[in-house]
């Protein structure tokens, strides 16, 4: 399902207006003109698109510059938004409706078992009453016909139950598979942007009552522009997947590590004050500074990968949304300081 607000038809005039306006801000920030990344520009140069607006003038503003990374980012959350959720229920509604199917199933068998008990019982106090011999075969006859009804029906429920379990199997696997589809950046196999917005959402309900602290880390590749514009995005997009395989090997089992968007990178750290926070920044960035990247094609060594990182620590009480921006504040100041280093919260007011 694509979003209905990413997606309008203008008049002639407005169209030949912001297709003009769309092509300058491609052919600006030297971004391939292919659909995607079109139709955000498109939609960036009618200013009717209030996130969408507000998230490139951001970009603009930090960074500089657009590139395609970034416009796939805002197409995926803005335009495609809510897809992925709406096949997972989809699948959890036919697996219940499945289950269900399964209860009735029993149920049904359970009223032929009760039917069953009561000939049983009938015929008992037939035999009771000193029957005749035609009596005794009416009675043999009954029973022979009750005993083949519910050995048929316990088949039938035997066979069905067979199915029913391959096909709640298969549901459960299609269920996880978008579960993991939903949370997981295909590039890096880190968790996405969506997946760490509702971690963090989990650990600050949690904060009030386990009271232990929690960290993050806004990490983002320096100059990462230059290796796309130099080398290509092939080589480009190689680069932010073994920054992110880095981020994966040295953080913990207990840390959360995700691409944000583009080629920036966020860790939650749980249980981790703003000091131990600082350790595991300082082993992320060196382990990335030790990268050796060499473009398979002309075995030719690229230059070396450096990111610039922020620390910020939750304080009770606060949102998300502003742990997120007092940790992004870090890293902007690294980035202003020459980034390749970093600045936690702490260290913001003395800079």
């Amino acid at each position: 399902m694509l979003n209905p607000h990413c997606f309008r038809l203008d008049t002639g005039n407005e169209t030949n207006q912001w297709h003009t306006k769309a092509m300058e801000l491609l052919t600006r920030y030297n971004i391939p003109i292919v659909p995607v990344c079109y139709h955000v520009a498109y939609e960036y140069v009618t200013q009717r698109h209030g996130e969408l607006t507000q998230e490139i003038d951001i970009q603009l503003k930090k960074a500089g510059g657009l590139d395609s990374h970034f416009l796939l980012h805002l197409f995926e959350n803005h335009c495609l938004k809510g897809e992925d959720s709406d096949k997972l229920d989809d699948h959890l509604a036919d697996l219940h409706n499945l289950l269900f199917k399964v209860l009735e199933g029993v149920t049904n068998n359970c009223s032929h078992t009760d039917i069953f008990s009561q000939t049983l019982q009938k015929q008992s106090h037939a035999l009771e009453a000193n029957p005749s011999l035609e009596d005794l075969r009416g009675i043999a006859q009954t029973l022979m016909h009750a005993t083949t009804q519910a050995m048929d029906n316990n088949r039938k429920l035997h066979s069905n139950l067979q199915s029913v379990e391959q096909k709640s199997l298969s549901l459960q696997s299609e269920v996880k598979k978008l579960r993991d589809e939903i949370s997981t950046d295909p590039l890096t196999g880190l968790f996405n942007r969506r997946a760490l917005n509702k971690r963090m959402h989990e650990l600050v309900e949690t904060y009030d009552e386990a009271e232990t602290p929690f960290s993050i880390l806004m990490l983002d590749i320096d100059h990462f522009k230059r290796f796309n514009d130099n080398f290509g995005h092939v080589i480009g997009d190689e680069v932010i997947r073994r920054v992110g395989l880095t981020l994966r090997d040295k953080v913990r089992e207990v840390d959360f590590p995700a691409r944000y968007g583009g080629e920036e990178f966020t860790v939650l750290l749980p249980e981790t004050d703003i000091f131990n926070a600082m350790d595991i920044a300082q082993s992320i960035h060196q382990s990335v500074a030790n990268l050796i990247l060499v473009k398979r094609s002309t075995k030719e060594k690229l230059p070396k990968v450096t990111i610039s990182v922020g620390a910020a620590s939750f304080r009770q009480g606060e949102s998300p949304e502003t742990l997120l921006e007092r940790a992004d504040q870090a890293l902007y100041q690294a980035k202003e300081s020459g980034r390749n280093q970093i600045v936690s919260e702490a260290e913001i007011n003395y800079m």
